[in-house]
């Protein structure tokens, strides 16, 4: 285990240089070969599909040159955007460490206005509160680096001042968490107003009661997950699945789950994603079942199979499993939020 970390961290570790030669190969194949690199590539898998989401939803076409463009992700785009995240929570590990800041709950909860920025935008931007060429900023992958950009500057700016000014009330995660509110205020706000009633665009009607049932879930879900522990509770290893951020990756990827299997099953709506369109066509609740046992099984190697292994590297694990509850929180709370609005 210790010799395959070691190799991945010496691949890793040349990001910069990897991302410089695919953006060279990139800008000549864009002037030499436009109609390959950019109309069949650049715009059909990526470019495209983000003015296609801005123009028609989740539903929506765009055509640049003859070639047609589909809101959503192909199985292109994810692994691209796959590996672009595996280089940027390495990156970001890095940096932490040389901070010397403590990846934990703490620094997860000092995160969560950062993380609600993302869904809670996106909802506004389904509910067509941004118009062009703002609007291209709320859609993925675009709201990820603005999300990054704000992250990385209330990060350092907390460093800054716990280093400099010296005060108690100025620690890096008061700083985080303070930064991220302010700019995650106008955003609930907003939504505040759509659900009791001063709308501006079209909606199916306010569905308080689909987010009480898979609110409900989650709560039942993870209630029997602590149960099961506690039953189990000689068996010192289950103890793992009751830590705090353990269970926010399971609580995260079934409001994902959950919410992904009732709005198109039940409510008509559509699915982006290539892979749970899969699960969902098989079955609709094997999307939810998978998910829970992905996450068991996360759960399981992190801390219980390569916990020795990984020990001197817990800011690691904790920012995988950061990213790991990012993924599924974010896109199930964005789309509960869509079926309560109505949008």
């Amino acid at each position: 285990m210790k010799k395959s970390f070691n190799f991945i961290q010496n691949i890793i570790k040349f990001y910069p240089f990897i991302i410089l030669i695919v953006i060279a190969v990139i800008m000549a194949g864009v002037v030499l070969f436009p109609s390959y690199f950019y109309d069949n590539f650049i715009w059909k898998y990526y470019w495209g599909p983000v003015v296609a989401d801005a123009s028609g939803g989740t539903a929506g076409t765009a055509t640049y040159n003859g070639v047609t463009a589909h809101a959503g992700y192909t199985i292109i785009s994810e692994l691209t955007y796959g590996i672009i995240i595996i280089f940027a929570i390495y990156a970001i590990y890095k940096l932490l460490k040389k901070l010397k800041i403590i990846v934990d709950w703490k620094f997860t909860l000092a995160l969560m206005p950062i993380i609600l920025f993302f869904p809670l935008t996106r909802v506004l931007e389904d509910a067509g509160y941004f118009k062009e060429p703002l609007v291209y900023w709320f859609i993925s992958p675009l709201i990820f680096f603005q999300i990054a950009f704000y992250a990385l500057c209330f990060l350092i700016l907390g460093y800054y001042l716990e280093k400099k000014v010296k005060k108690p009330y100025l620690k890096v995660n008061t700083v985080l968490f303070s930064a991220g509110l302010i700019i995650l205020l106008p955003a609930i706000f907003l939504i505040t107003k759509w659900l009791l009633g001063d709308q501006w665009n079209d909606t199916t009607g306010v569905r308080f009661d689909v987010f009480f049932i898979v609110v409900g879930l989650i709560f039942l879900i993870i209630v029997l997950v602590w149960l099961v522990t506690n039953i189990f509770s000689n068996k010192k290893q289950l103890l793992v699945y009751r830590k705090p951020l353990n269970l926010a990756m399971l609580a995260g990827h079934m409001l994902d789950g959950i919410t992904t299997y009732i709005s198109i099953i039940w409510l008509g709506y559509g699915e982006k994603h290539p892979a749970s369109n899969v699960l969902l066509n098989i079955w609709g609740p094997l999307f939810p079942i998978v998910k829970f046992i992905l996450i068991i099984v996360v759960i399981y190697v992190f801390d219980i199979l390569y916990r020795d292994e990984l020990k001197n590297h817990l800011n690691l694990v904790n920012l995988l499993k950061i990213g790991i509850f990012i993924i599924g929180f974010s896109a199930g709370l964005r789309d509960i939020l869509r079926v309560t609005m109505g949008v």
